[in-house]
């Protein structure tokens, strides 16, 4: 099952164009390993809206929060993470201040190429190697990243090759050169390409999961196909649909739905259908990888139980 394959693993990142949901299936699949004992954490990486809303928490911001039982919330900015390595670089407080106040040290963090990128990797590598202090266990047994949108998330996985290749000494390199041996280890890390039954969202998630490959070393586990319109009429029910419509019948379902408005509805929810079915046929023949459908849910905001629905589903695929 593609849960089990996903919880052998130790980093999971979550990648696919800007909007198809990626935070929703990052949350629905923490609580899905949860439910099989594990400990996780969902890193964001510079959200401005934080998963936990969906659980009712309150935002985690640079600092792991648990949102439910077994469940952390962390969300990475780029400038918290990089103030803190010369934190713990320097140690000594006095020098801390001066540099981090440093207008030098403003305008090299804010130039430098890839240099927040590869801080926010390299705390992704601490938070993935963080144990307990007694028992050793691992913190988190399983790290999930809601990585940007697939072409700053590309950019984000091929910072370690830049800079291992552009500093062969040093630190800097040497950090690198971890962080990619982790990015590429099979075993410790997967990726999750999430989409949605749109054009766009799809050619995307198909050129994302080929250029991962070719550029980076990095294999994809399985692809989400989230907010799906699911066939909710019987094929004799649909034939009637399309019958009554091409008549033009009029009257009323019940006082108050006229059955032209009612018709028109079913009309779309049916070419809604199959266009989900037509991506889902275009995924399963491009890539060669598990595909998980997951439902389009007809709520203006999403709750609590609606992620337990979508953590169901992917524990179920």
């Amino acid at each position: 099952m593609l849960l089990d394959a996903l919880l052998r693993k130790r980093l999971v990142f979550l990648s696919g164009k800007g909007g198809v949901g990626k935070s929703v299936v990052g949350l629905a699949l923490a609580l899905a390993a949860r439910d099989r004992g594990k400990r996780v954490l969902l890193a964001e990486i510079g959200s401005p809206l934080e998963a936990a809303r969906y659980l009712g928490a309150p935002p985690s911001g640079p600092r792991e929060s648990e949102v439910a039982p077994g469940v952390f919330t962390v969300n990475l900015d780029p400038t918290t993470v990089m103030d803190e390595y010369v934190r713990h670089v320097v140690k000594i407080e006095m020098f801390v201040r001066r540099i981090l106040e440093s207008p030098i040290y403003h305008r090299f963090f804010a130039a430098a190429p890839g240099l927040k990128e590869l801080m926010t990797l390299g705390k992704l590598m601490v938070l993935v190697e963080a144990h307990e202090r007694w028992s050793k266990r691992p913190l988190y047994d399983l790290v999930l990243v809601d990585a940007p949108a697939t072409g700053h998330g590309l950019s984000l996985l091929k910072v370690p090759i830049a800079a291992s290749e552009a500093v062969p000494v040093g630190p800097v390199g040497h950090n690198a050169r971890r962080i990619l041996a982790l990015l590429r280890d099979k075993k410790k890390t997967g990726l999750v390409i999430v989409t949605m039954p749109e054009e766009m969202a799809v050619v995307e998630a198909m050129q994302f999961h080929r250029l991962a490959i070719d550029e980076v070393g990095i294999e994809a586990q399985a692809v989400v196909l989230n907010a799906c319109h699911e066939r909710r009429f019987s094929e004799a029910q649909e034939r009637e649909v399309l019958r009554l419509s091409a008549l033009g019948a009029e009257g009323r379902l019940e006082p108050g739905i006229p059955l032209a408005g009612a018709l028109r509805a079913a009309r779309r929810q049916l070419r809604r259908a199959k266009l989900t079915r037509f991506y889902q046929t275009r995924l399963k023949r491009s890539l060669p990888l598990p595909l998980v459908s997951l439902p389009y849910l007809f709520r203006e905001s999403l709750g609590p139980d609606d992620l337990r629905l979508l953590a169901e589903r992917l524990a179920a695929a």
